[in-house]
């Protein structure tokens, strides 16, 4: 009998000290790498990690930006840190210290802005590289086209998109350029502290 009691009071005393789970959510590990290639002409970006900020309005109240920085290198610990916050600033230096020059860095990034109402839903869509902005999804014939899966629920993201647009710019004489996207993300966003001004 004395053999029995020890096992089970043995067998108990190792459960008590087992270490408690953490919530569920607390385990979930976020994948920050992702499929991103931007090209505007004969200028092509592979992307291969992304960073989802979320930054609000001032007007209209609810209204938002969410941006999906991508990058051309695997982020540390120390760039999620600052990711968490809403800061993007010291990634963005190590891809190029001043993007407007382009002897500085690497300039091997990009960013996808979604402009979100109170509901979440897509207004508009732009794509910038070094060098490069546009609008490629100004109607609602592109948003249909661009959001080929689309979901947020204002925590995480998850995008797909692939396609071409022509950006005409012969109003300022730059002509048309052709920007082209395959994309395809699946990240936590987080929120930059503050309204934009």
């Amino acid at each position: 009998m004395r053999p029995l009691l020890f096992t089970v009071l043995l067998a108990t005393s190792a459960f008590a000290a087992l270490p408690p789970r953490a919530p569920a959510q607390a385990q979930q590990a976020f994948n920050f790498n992702a499929k991103g290639s931007l090209s505007v002409d004969k200028t092509s970006l592979t992307l291969t990690s992304a960073v989802a900020v979320r930054e609000f309005r001032k007007y209209p109240a609810g209204y938002s930006w969410l941006r999906i920085h991508f990058y051309s290198f695997p982020l540390t610990a120390t760039d999620l840190a600052a990711a968490r916050s809403g800061n993007v600033d010291l990634i963005d230096k190590k891809s190029n210290k001043n993007s407007s020059d382009p002897n500085v860095g690497s300039a091997s990034f990009g960013v996808i802005q979604l402009s979100l109402d109170e509901k979440l839903a897509v207004s508009q869509v732009d794509m910038s590289i070094p060098g490069h902005s546009c609008t490629i999804a100004p109607f609602d014939k592109d948003l249909r086209a661009f959001l080929e899966t689309y979901r947020f629920d204002g925590k995480t993201l998850r995008l797909k998109s692939k396609g071409s647009y022509t950006c005409d710019l012969k109003a300022v004489g730059a002509g048309e350029k052709t920007y082209t996207w395959d994309i395809d993300v699946s990240l936590p966003v987080f929120d930059k502290p503050g309204p934009a001004k």
